[in-house]
């Protein structure tokens, strides 16, 4: 896998009371590994918030990681080593709430607001009476590409499980640290033993490698391995995931009289920037038919890709039912249509891209990239509701 503008979540937590010294070396790795990851060009989902300490301390490593996060990718940022956005949005997506930054601790305020001051944090909020860790989590997982689970207890399987049901990576590391709240059934080290024995559950990978293999490199054997060592082995397994998916939602039938020009459309303008960010194109008709039945193609795919570009020239009901499809799964959602096309009332209301085919080749390109920029992360269309 590409990297480059991948949003990866690295989360997870500590027992109150396990050893300092096993937690001074998670610490230690996730330094290491999101300043590894900032270098080549991934972006984030991290949360700003409380810096909770071991039983009895007000000193030393904290029992969760995001901090330690945001304090390599200020250091990337400083250093030249990383850009504060690009073509997939800033460097640090948060979803925050109404008393996140009450809860930012005095000391990390700096921090804070140099990443803010930079431009490298796109920021969301719930809506207010929304603090649940269950709401963050799924808008979480929504933003992000791969998640990186480092111990932790119901919050990380509960991400998990959100990341796969979206058709996204999951990484478990094999770290035994407990959880904060003491919950759960085990965290990252549980999710870790299942991955080697069905990693296709978790994560997938290019084509001739194996999972399993891959995973079982990242292990730090009870700490004894050096942090640049387990960074390296698992940037080793990041390198060799299987591209995200990009869904085509179009005119396929060569007969009808816009084929030619949605063609056209999609390889020269659409097909470039979709595999310079580093997706895989799925499209019905391209590459191996891996179904017996189309309709199952289509929703299968659909439902497994991490953006869907949604063209709505010629007006299809096929096309609207898929975009509604995307829509409701909270898919990321890319939408054109020929210049001309009058689209119906629902629709209209998104942002569209309306491209024409008599312009030139590199304005399209360069309109088209910041329509992608501008909507890669639209939020829900719908909200959810609360009792109360």
């Amino acid at each position: 896998m590409k990297l480059h503008g991948r949003r990866i979540l690295i989360a997870g937590s500590a027992d109150p009371e396990t050893p300092e010294k096993n937690l001074q070396y998670a610490h230690a790795l996730v330094s290491e590994l999101a300043g590894a990851l900032a270098e080549s060009g991934a972006n984030f989902v991290a949360a700003f918030g409380t810096e909770p300490r071991l039983k009895g301390r007000q000193d030393g490593p904290s029992i969760i990681f995001d901090w330690t996060v945001a304090d390599s990718i200020q250091a990337a940022i400083a250093n030249g080593h990383a850009h504060p956005s690009g073509t997939s949005g800033k460097l640090i997506a948060t979803i925050a709430t109404e008393k996140s930054f009450a809860k930012i601790p005095e000391h990390r305020r700096e921090l804070y607001n140099n990443l803010r001051s930079s431009g490298a944090v796109s920021m969301g909020f719930l809506d207010p009476g929304w603090g649940s860790g269950a709401v963050r989590r799924q808008r979480q997982a929504q933003l992000g590409d791969i998640l990186i689970a480092i111990s932790g207890g119901e919050g990380v399987e509960h991400l998990a499980q959100e990341f796969a049901g979206l058709g996204k990576q999951v990484i478990p590391l094999d770290l035994e640290l407990g959880a904060s709240c003491r919950d759960g059934s085990g965290g990252g080290a549980k999710l870790f033993r299942e991955a080697l024995s069905e990693p296709s559950l978790f994560f997938r990978v290019n084509f001739g490698q194996s999972g399993a293999e891959l995973l079982d490199r990242s292990r730090t054997n009870d700490w004894n391995v050096l942090p640049a060592d387990a960074t390296a082995a698992i940037l080793h397994l990041l390198a060799e995931l299987a591209a995200p998916r990009a869904f085509y939602v179009r005119v396929l039938n060569k007969d009808l009289p816009d084929y030619e020009r949605i063609e056209d459309f999609f390889r020269t303008v659409v097909d470039p920037l979709v595999e310079e960010l580093g997706f895989q194109v799925i499209q019905m008709g391209l590459g191996v038919n891996e179904y017996a039945w189309m309709n199952q193609a289509i929703f299968d795919s659909l439902h497994h890709s991490q953006v869907a570009v949604v063209d709505l020239t010629g007006l299809r009901p096929n096309c609207f039912m898929e975009l509604g499809y995307a829509l409701g799964r909270t898919q990321r959602v890319i939408l054109t249509a020929q210049k001309g096309t009058s689209l119906p009332f629902d629709p209209s209301c998104l942002e569209t891209y309306f491209w024409d085919s008599s312009t030139k080749l590199e304005q399209r390109r360069k309109e088209f990239r910041e329509h992608w920029t501008r909507n890669f992360d639209m939020p829900p269309i719908v909200r959810p509701r609360r009792m109360r």
